[in-house]
């Protein structure tokens, strides 16, 4: 009998060790995978409209961090003025 008990707390015990083992690894996967994303980099590019139909897209900055995209969105949204173009925006664009 007590060698029936003893199997039976060393499973119990590497049962629980390998759920912990688990969710540690669980745990550690999500963490690099906000780590991965707040690291991305993007760049900021301007899409502009002509009266005429001209089109055409240019990169206005590189390297910006995903935590200040949307600083960087706002300023290159209210940093033009219109004169011939009909339309212009901003968008962001994963380097």
């Amino acid at each position: 009998m007590s060698k029936l008990f003893t199997m039976k707390a060393i499973k119990r015990v590497l049962m629980s060790g390998a759920f912990m083992a688990a969710l540690a690894v669980l745990v550690g996967i999500q963490g690099a995978k906000l780590n991965a994303q707040e690291q991305r980099l993007w760049s900021i590019v301007e899409h502009f409209e002509y009266e005429d139909g001209f089109e055409f897209d240019y990169v206005l900055q590189r390297g910006v961090a995903a935590r200040d995209l949307g600083v960087a969105l706002a300023e290159c949204g209210s940093s033009h003025s219109v004169g011939s173009v009909v339309r212009y925006h901003c968008y962001a664009v994963p380097e």
